[in-house]
């Protein structure tokens, strides 16, 4: 079918290679990978490498497609692609899919490949937990080494972006790719969203495959993400998650006059910024975190820069610490905006970072569409929280703004995802407040929106109203 070992040959029928091997050996072996830091890292020096994988250790992550066997395929190995798949004529090179490792490095896991005979299905993941249950289905390891495909990060640290994770289940296909444009073309044309099989580094600016070796240029973040609801699926115990109901909104608001995004959970102050005359605007609950710390749950520091008009936001405490550094102060008593999962679990969805190196503009959103504006270039995943909306847009005064928005789980059958989780709703009311303006004694001079004016406490109205009901069951 269209199973191939490592010996012997893929198919008793031979077509000519669609690409020539000269270039295929330029991709293989001269796409020498270099480390390209963000904007924010090249200007601040946050980026620290003691814990990073060697770039000069990344392989091409080849994939190719059978339109026959409907399946897709992806190995490190030239040979294997060359000699097995792509001999036969079974199969068909799309180009490079990713760069990751072949062997283990420093912060990289197993990202495991298998193979379902009955449906010619090939698998990846990087879950040891969700192994049991896809092999219970029909998947068994695959010829791939150590039963590897190779190795990944497992959360977005070192300039690694998802790969996203999608499947058909009625050709029953599992396809990855980093391009977000792709993925959500292909949940358009019948594929579920699965979320995010691993992190690695791109082969492009957008995530899509090169046959160019001149293109194919790895550690590029990503310039479009995606945060669809299907993307929360998790096989997490709920031991070792933290209380929906304690979930907050992390409320939002922007200022054109000083360029800056602006994230708390703290309401009165939310209202003290929008009264403080700097031009801020509440654009909604960005996400829903935790104001305490959680099972399982980091602290999203927050900071602030004077000089620069930046708020900052990192679960990272070293990149934190940096940050202090190089003239930004702890912008609350504690240093934490709250706390978040360092990566997908329990339900929880990526908050995508991104900075606009022109007006030195930290942005936070959990939107795809807000994503991929040309002015910010993306810097990564500053952790994982609860969806305020189907398409993490942030919500303004909605019932829509649920923290619970399909957390989902991984049912035995690798074919059927269900959504079943009750999901109380949140609704967030917010009233402009008036401009009168005196000095508060309550919020730290360190908070740039409130370090050249003055708020009236008494003038800053901002009710925010929080509705917890248990709604429809999936």
């Amino acid at each position: 079918m269209g199973h191939f070992s490592s010996v012997g040959t893929f198919c008793p029928t031979y077509e000519l290679f669609l690409f020539p091997r000269v270039l295929l050996s330029l991709i293989f072996y001269d796409s020498s990978p270099h480390l390209r830091p963000s904007h924010f890292e090249l200007r601040f020096g946050f980026y620290s490498t003691s814990s990073c994988a060697n770039t000069s250790s990344l392989v091409p992550f080849l994939r190719a497609f059978s339109s026959s066997d409907n399946d897709h395929f992806y190995t490190t190995s030239v040979s294997e692609m060359d000699n097995n798949a792509l001999l036969g004529g079974v199969y068909t090179l799309e180009g490079v899919a990713a760069f990751l490792w072949s062997t283990p490095q420093p912060g990289t896991i197993p990202l495991y490949r298998l193979y379902n005979q009955n449906s010619t299905d090939h698998f990846y993941t990087m879950s040891s937990d969700e192994l049991p249950e896809i092999m219970a289905e029909g998947w068994a390891y695959d010829t791939a080494p150590n039963h590897t495909a190779g190795y990944v990060y497992p959360y977005s640290i070192c300039g690694a972006a998802p790969i996203y994770r999608l499947f058909n289940p009625t050709v029953v296909d599992h396809f990855y790719t980093l391009d977000a444009s792709e993925s959500q073309n292909a949940v358009n044309a019948g594929f579920q969203d699965q979320g995010i099989a691993g992190f690695t580094i791109l082969p492009s600016a957008n995530g899509s495959v090169v046959k160019d070796p001149d293109s194919a240029i790895p550690n590029l973040l990503p310039t479009t993400v995606t945060a669809s609801p299907e993307s929360q699926i998790t096989v997490t115990p709920p031991s070792s998650c933290a209380n929906n109901a304690n979930a907050v909104p992390l409320l939002r608001a922007f200022s054109g006059t000083e360029a800056d995004h602006f994230y708390t959970e703290n309401s009165t102050e939310m209202s003290q910024v929008l009264a403080a005359q700097e031009g801020y605007s509440f654009e909604g609950d960005a996400a829903f975190l935790w104001s305490t710390q959680e099972t399982s749950t980091v602290p999203l520091y927050r900071l602030f820069s004077q000089k620069l008009n930046d708020h900052f936001y990192t679960i990272d405490a070293n990149e934190s610490h940096e940050a202090l550094s190089l003239g930004y102060a702890n912008d609350t008593d504690t240093g934490i905006a709250g706390y978040v999962y360092p990566y997908n679990m329990c339900g929880a969805a990526p908050i995508y970072r991104l900075y606009n190196p022109t007006s030195s503009d930290h942005f936070y959103t959990m939107s795809q569409a807000e994503s991929v504006s040309s002015r910010y270039v993306i810097e990564g995943v500053a952790g994982f929280a609860l969806l305020p909306s189907l398409d993490g847009r942030a919500q303004v005064t909605t019932v829509s703004a649920s923290p619970l928005l399909l957390p989902a789980s991984l049912q035995p059958s690798p074919t059927t995802i269900s959504m079943s989780s009750s999901m109380p709703a949140f609704t967030t009311y917010i009233s402009t407040p008036s401009s009168n303006i005196s000095t508060p004694s309550n919020i730290s001079s360190n908070n740039k929106a409130l370090i050249q004016s003055t708020v009236s406490r008494s003038s800053a109205v901002l009710g925010v109203s929080v509705l917890v009901a248990v709604c429809l069951v999936l």
